[in-house]
């Protein structure tokens, strides 16, 4: 077991990665706070993908380890999008699976710094997250507006990466109320795979959240949730998941039907 802050881990099977610890996202219902985690420190947080590699070698993680970057961070600021795109670099060397959510845009130009290493359709997964698209100015008001963080789904176009809608988490009361304008992203960028989750609190239920074992926060699911994922399964070839690790696990699974 591995447990910094920058890295976690509770097994072989997936592994937390934070260059950072804070984010600028300055979000009405951010966890960080709960967990410890300052953000107005996040500046002098910023650690150096080799410093954590050297650590996650040791740790000898297997190709088949989910990388899963960001919880403590938004892995895609200014100040450590540097160091996110080293480790992107380097897990997608080693064949490793990687997932990143991000509500910043991320430009092509971007991406092609890494894209010649991808070896199989879903081993790098981005997620567009959003919580609510009215409201994010008051919500999400450190964010990139949800117009110029969308322009990622470019990426799915034209480089054929996966690249999901993360409505996460759902909002009582304000998520439900945009599904016609989630529609309307879905529809023009061609997006594929939604995500619809719930948000992390402190009521205890089944299911923790799965980068810490502190037991501090939980999955505590609403009832709009199921209205929000009958209603988006109305819109046809579109595949709703509950959890990112099920877009994750669907992507796997194709190659390994490929490799039968």
């Amino acid at each position: 077991m591995i447990d910094t802050g920058y890295l976690y881990s509770k097994d072989n099977k997936r592994i937390f990665v934070n260059t950072c610890l804070g984010c600028t996202g300055k979000c009405s219902y951010c966890y960080l706070g709960k967990m410890g985690y300052d953000n107005s420190s996040i500046v002098g947080k910023v650690r150096k993908a080799e410093e954590l590699i050297e650590e996650i070698e040791r740790a000898r993680i297997s190709r088949d380890t989910l990388i899963t970057l960001g919880c403590f961070s938004e892995c895609w600021d200014d100040n450590n999008k540097p160091e996110t795109i080293k480790l992107i670099k380097y897990f997608l060397k080693k064949g490793n699976q990687v997932q990143l959510s991000t509500k910043k845009e991320i430009m092509l130009e971007e991406v092609k710094e890494f894209g010649s290493l991808i070896e199989y359709l879903g081993q790098l997964v981005v997620f567009v997250s959003s919580a609510t698209i009215s409201k994010w100015d008051t919500v999400e008001k450190g964010t990139d507006s949800p117009s110029k963080r969308f322009n990622t789904f470019e990426i799915s176009k034209e480089l054929n990466i996966p690249t999901a809608l993360y409505m996460k988490p759902v909002l009582k009361g304000i998520t439900k109320q945009d599904i016609e304008l989630y529609k309307d992203v879905i529809r023009k960028y061609g997006v594929r795979d939604v995500v619809v989750g719930s948000i992390f609190g402190e009521k205890k239920t089944e299911e923790t959240i799965h980068f810490s074992d502190k037991g501090i926060l939980f999955y505590n699911p609403i009832s709009e949730e199921f209205e929000i994922k009958r209603r988006l399964m109305e819109s046809g070839n579109l595949r709703v998941f509950s959890r990112s690790t099920e877009v994750m696990q669907y992507y796997r699974h194709r190659i390994k039907d490929v490799e039968r």
